[in-house]
C-alpha cells in the first residue's frame, strides 16, 4: 500500500504563479488544459482524475493521480485530544496474616512481552485493611516512581489510581513519551485480593485521540519517502522541515483507491491500493467546509456518502 499525508494549517486556497500558499491544501482535476482547482459541484464526469495538492509557498507537493471510479474509500474523523490513562488498583479484602505483601507496577505500553515493570515491598500486619495497605503503597511507589508514570500516585483509601504519559509529554528525565502509556498491576498479598480498572471510579480508559499533532507528526516522519522522497537520511542531510504545527489540531480525512480499478489486485507481485491521508487544522470553519464541499461533491458521483466534520 503506498501511504501518502498531506497537511493543512489552516489556510485558504490561494495560489501564486501556480505555486499554491504555505499551509494550504487544494484538490484539483484534470482537464484537457492541465490541472486546475476543482470547485464545489464536480462530477467524474468534470474530470475523471483528481489529486491533493499541499502547499509549502515554494512548491507543490501533489499525490499521484486518482480516477474517481477506483476509490473504494471515503471517510474522516473530527479532532479529540489524547486522554492519559490513570489506572486504578483496589484491594478487596484485609490481609489474613503479617507479611511482606508485593506489588509490581507494570508497563504495558509496548504491547509486546516482556513487560517492564517495577515491584515495591511493604510489610503489614495481620487483618491490615485495604486503606492501610495502600497508604504504604502510595509511600512505597512515590518513593521511586517509574518513569512512565506521570506525578504522585493518588491514594483513595483502599484504592490507587497511577496517572500514565500522554505521547509527547516530557518526562521528569527531560525525555519525551513516545506513545500513550498503557498500564497493568500484578499483586501477591497473603489473604489480600487487588482488582485492576481503566474506567469508572477513579481510573480512566487513555485514548490517542484523531489528528492530535504528535501523532500527525508521527504520520509525517513516516511519509517523508513518499511524500519528499528522503529515504537515504544519510546521503540527503537537509532533512525536510516538518509541516505539522504543535499548536495544530486536525481534523483527519482518508481516501482509498485501487491503481488498477479493481476491488482485488490483478498485478501479481504489487500492492494494489492507493491512500491518501489529509490532516486539515480545523480553526476556521470556511476552509474546512471548503474543503469537503468539494471532496463530497465528487465522491457522491462514486457514490459514497458525505463527511461533514
Amino acid at each position: 500500500m503506498a501511504r501518502h499525508l498531506y497537511i493543512g494549517n489552516d489556510v485558504a486556497v490561494a495560489y501564486t504563479n501556480g505555486v499554491l500558499a504555505n499551509g494550504a491544501i487544494d484538490v484539483q482535476k484534470l482537464s484537457a488544459s492541465g490541472p486546475s482547482s476543482m470547485v464545489a459541484g464536480d462530477t467524474i464526469a468534470d474530470s475523471a482524475q483528481f489529486r491533493i495538492v499541499q502547499g509549502n509557498g515554494t512548491t507543490n507537493i501533489v499525490s499521484p493521480w486518482i480516477y474517481g471510479k477506483d476509490v473504494i474509500n471515503w471517510g474522516g474523523k473530527s479532532y479529540a485530544s489524547q486522554t492519559a490513562e490513570r489506572a486504578e488498583f483496589t484491594l478487596t479484602t484485609n490481609a489474613s496474616a503479617a507479611g511482606t505483601h508485593t506489588f509490581k507496577l507494570i508497563n504495558l505500553t509496548n504491547g509486546n512481552e516482556p513487560f517492564e515493570f517495577k515491584s515495591y515491598e511493604i510489610t503489614v500486619a495481620s487483618g491490615a485493611t485495604p486503606t492501610t495497605q495502600t497508604a504504604a503503597l502510595k509511600v512505597a511507589i512515590d518513593a521511586d516512581l517509574p518513569h512512565w508514570v506521570n506525578g504522585a500516585i493518588t491514594d483513595h483509601n483502599g484504592s490507587i489510581s497511577v496517572l500514565g504519559f500522554k505521547k509527547g509529554e516530557t518526562k521528569a528525565d527531560g525525555s519525551i513519551q513516545e506513545d500513550l502509556v498503557h498500564m497493568g498491576g500484578s499483586w501477591e498479598g497473603e489473604g489480600t485480593t487487588m482488582a485492576v480498572t481503566y474506567s469508572g471510579g477513579n481510573a480512566v480508559t487513555g485514548s490517542r485521540g484523531y489528528g492530535d499533532y504528535y501523532y500527525v507528526q508521527q504520520m509525517e516522519d513516516i511519509a517523508r519517502g513518499v511524500n519528499y522522497g528522503y529515504y537515504m537520511r544519510g546521503h540527503l542531510p537537509n532533512t525536510p522541515v516538518y509541516t505539522a504545527v504543535s499548536t495544530g489540531t486536525y481534523d483527519m480525512y482518508h481516501i482509498a483507491a485501487t491503481k488498477d480499478g479493481s476491488s482485488s489486485s490483478q498485478i501479481n507481485g504489487v500492492d494494489n491500493i492507493i491512500e491518501l491521508n489529509i490532516a486539515l487544522d480545523n480553526g476556521t470553519a470556511a476552509i474546512t467546509q471548503a474543503l469537503e464541499s468539494v471532496l463530497n461533491g465528487y465522491l457522491a458521483s462514486a457514490n459514497f456518502a458525505p463527511i461533514n466534520l
